[in-house]
């Protein structure tokens, strides 16, 4: 039943149930399709079953001794009722998913779902390889730390008031600084600081990159007048953003990368939010924003429905690769 699942996803591409009845295969009416869906997103089996699906792809996916894993939040229902912290591999444009789990959205990031998030994803991880974690602004000390105790490197950002002193500083009130002093520091390429400290309340030491990016020159505008740019909050919270020069932060073991790569693998951490778009958009993707499932339990089969069906579809795009056959797709 689970095969038939992924099957219909893949001829529909839409994640709710009534459209996976509708490309259910070999059905002609959504009656029985639609009671098997039911039964297959209440099994406890398949729930429990769930890591050691993800283990196994994880054998494809991390190739290497210094993978890169891609982690972030993201709201799974408009009303901020659930959501989803994922763990992906970077392949091509998007990312590969790793690890999901969903939490009510009061836990979004909770430092103690990023905790056991983290020692659910060590299971995952084959002896002897020491992936490199991407994460954005909104992850902090605690988890950076937690990070470093499993013997894992880092890449993060710094912003709002966080305040930062260098490392060889001796420890005093007025040598703690707001990271946005070091806007002034930008030039037109990555620049690398000496070795600093963040989180004056809990010190951690790390590399520092301030990086200056070009303007990209995009408009939200708005639906009703084209000629006129969007003052939604969150169009003009995101717009900020991007105006800001990047903090880049790693960790210090992370000797093998210079500055301009640094600049990179945090660069690589917005494929995730492609694919999240692709997750949810009714337009562009699978419409997961469409579907009426409620309950966290059902909506983690239905992610990992999507998880199998993008799989099966790199898998199948690896083959035809190897085999000639991608020219005469």
């Amino acid at each position: 039943m689970l095969l038939k699942a992924v099957e219909a996803l893949t001829a529909g591409w839409r994640l709710t149930l009534i459209d996976l009845a509708r490309r259910w295969p070999g059905a002609e009416r959504v009656r029985a399709p639609l009671k098997a869906l039911d039964r297959l997103l209440s099994n406890g089996h398949l729930h429990a079953e769930c890591l050691s699906l993800h283990a196994a792809m994880a054998r494809w996916l991390l190739r290497g001794p210094r993978p890169l894993i891609v982690i972030d939040w993201s709201d799974l229902k408009a009303d901020k009722s659930w959501c989803l912290l994922r763990a992906a591999v970077p392949v091509g444009g998007r990312t590969l998913t790793l690890l999901d789990r969903v939490h009510p959205g009061r836990e979004q990031g909770s430092p103690g779902a990023e905790r056991q998030f983290l020692q659910q994803l060590r299971a995952l991880i084959p002896e002897g390889v020491r992936p490199i974690l991407i994460t954005d602004a909104g992850f902090r000390t605690p988890w950076f730390r937690a990070v470093q105790a499993l013997g894992w490197s880092w890449v993060g950002r710094l912003r709002g008031t966080t305040l930062v002193k260098p490392a060889e500083v001796e420890d005093h009130p007025e040598q703690w600084v707001s990271c946005r002093c070091l806007w002034a520091l930008v030039q037109p390429q990555p620049r690398e600081l000496d070795l600093m400290q963040i989180n004056r309340s809990d010190p951690l030491s790390c590399r520092l990159v301030v990086h200056g990016k070009s303007p990209l020159g995009r408009k939200h505008y708005n639906r009703r007048c084209r000629s006129e740019v969007a003052r939604s909050s969150h169009s003009r919270k995101a717009a900020a953003s991007e105006r800001e020069p990047w903090l880049i932060i790693a960790s210090p073991d992370l000797v093998e990368a210079n500055a301009r790569q640094l600049v990179g693998l945090y660069a690589r951490r917005m494929q995730i939010e492609g694919s999240f778009r692709d997750l949810k958009s009714h337009r562009y993707g699978a419409a997961f924003e469409d579907s009426l499932t409620r309950q966290g339990p059902r909506l983690s089969i239905l992610l990992m429905l999507n998880t199998l069906a993008s799989f099966a579809c790199w898998l199948a795009g690896m083959a035809s690769e190897q085999s000639g056959h991608a020219a005469w797709l």
